[in-house]
């Protein structure tokens, strides 16, 4: 059974989250990433997140954001 070896569903989210806010990257680019990353993960791991439920995710934990 393959899977996630470094990374959880959550750690997921937040590097690919920090890259978008990083490189100034849209909505859609997050999206096209988790895209990417869900594609090449194994059936039983898929992820099901995209910009707006990463966000919410973030708010749920008192994780913010700042845009610059």
């Amino acid at each position: 059974m393959g899977g996630f070896i470094n990374h959880n569903k959550l750690s997921v989210v937040v590097l690919v989250f920090t890259i978008k806010l990083d490189h100034e990257l849209s909505k859609v680019s997050y999206n096209r990433i988790i895209e990417w990353v869900r594609n090449i993960l194994p059936l039983e791991n898929k992820l099901e997140e995209n910009f707006y439920i990463a966000k919410f995710m973030m708010k749920l934990l008192s994780l913010g954001y700042q845009k610059n």
